[in-house]
C-alpha cells in the first residue's frame, strides 16, 4: 500500500491512503440495499469507509487496524472512501 496520509491533511477528490483503527461500524438494516461503513480514527481525525454491497467482511470490526486506500469523497458530516482497497494491520 501506499505511504499514510494523515486524516486531517486528506484533499477531496484525490486519491489518499488512511491507516488507523477502527472505532465504529455501521450495517445498513436488511430492507435497505447492503452497505457497511467502517468509522477509522488515525488520532488527527475520522474518516468513513464506506463498502457497497457488503453487509460483512472478515476482520473489519471495531478495534481493528486497518489501511484503506480510495478517492476522498466528503459528506455533509464527514470525509469518507467509498470502495476502497484495504489491508488488515
Amino acid at each position: 500500500m501506499k505511504t499514510a496520509t494523515p486524516i486531517d491533511s486528506l484533499a477531496v477528490r484525490e486519491i489518499g491512503t488512511v491507516e488507523g483503527r477502527i472505532v465504529s461500524i455501521t450495517v445498513e438494516p436488511r430492507d435497505a440495499a447492503p452497505q457497511l461503513t467502517a468509522r477509522i480514527d488515525d488520532g488527527t481525525g475520522r474518516l468513513d469507509a464506506v463498502f457497497m454491497g457488503r453487509r460483512e467482511i472478515a476482520g473489519i470490526e471495531p478495534g481493528a487496524r486497518v489501511s484503506v486506500t480510495g478517492r476522498v469523497s466528503e459528506t455533509e458530516t464527514s470525509l469518507c472512501l467509498y470502495n476502497p482497497s484495504f489491508e488488515l494491520r
